[in-house]
């Protein structure tokens, strides 16, 4: 009876023992493990991006024609300026014909350079073919309407095919867009037709420009 009652004691002594420890030592309370989570799978590699097989584009601000362009209008200009000193009406004519192909390749690349289409325009007058230059100068117009040495190109072009209405229309244009150059203006012998006119010294005198023969 003794050994009972001891046997009791122990086994009360034992369970309160285990609740000042705590439910959660206990074995059969111990918390399932976790399954392992699986790594994210890691992000693709990126595409290195292929070189472009082209040239970078020439780096030009709005409205400006690219360096290429400009390249081909120098060289122009400086076949123009051979023309002028050329030995022979041949080797004139030549220098005139590559210039008109340098300002073409201009156009090409740029198709809004004015001063290319003025450039040619100029070449052409010289070749006497005024149909094309008045196409370009038009081209040029449209592009830069306020350019003063455009319209007075125009001016001439169409003077020397005796549009003098709209000869001494451009030349208005021009002197109102701040065209100064009084010597062509007295001297330059694609605007005669303008100047004999009243209303090419009544143009002037309403720009106040004053010239002497």
């Amino acid at each position: 009876m003794r050994k009972m009652v001891f046997v009791v004691t122990i086994a009360f002594l034992v369970s309160i023992g285990l609740m000042a420890t705590g439910c959660d030592k206990l074995p059969w309370n111990k918390p399932k493990a976790e399954p392992p989570k699986e790594a994210a799978p890691p992000p693709p590699p990126q595409e290195e991006k292929k070189a472009e097989a082209t040239a970078a584009p020439d780096k030009k601000g709005p409205g400006e024609p690219s360096e290429a362009a400009k390249a081909n209008l120098k060289q122009a200009m400086q076949y123009i300026n051979t023309a002028k000193t050329a030995p022979s009406k041949a080797a004139k004519n030549e220098n005139i014909n590559n210039a008109i192909a340098e300002y073409s390749n201009a156009i090409n690349k740029d198709p809004n350079y004015a001063e290319a289409y003025a450039g040619r325009a100029g070449a052409y007058m010289q070749q006497g073919k005024n149909n094309k230059a008045l196409d370009d100068l038009k081209k040029a117009k449209e592009i830069k309407p306020d350019s003063a040495s455009i319209r007075y190109n125009l001016a001439c072009v169409h003077s020397l095919m005796g549009n003098t209405d709209y000869g001494l229309d451009e030349l208005d244009a021009a002197l109102d867009k701040g065209f100064n150059d009084y010597d062509s203006l007295r001297k330059d012998p694609d605007i005669n037709n303008l100047r004999k006119k009243a209303e090419f010294q009544k143009i002037l005198e309403k720009h106040k420009v004053f010239i002497t023969k």
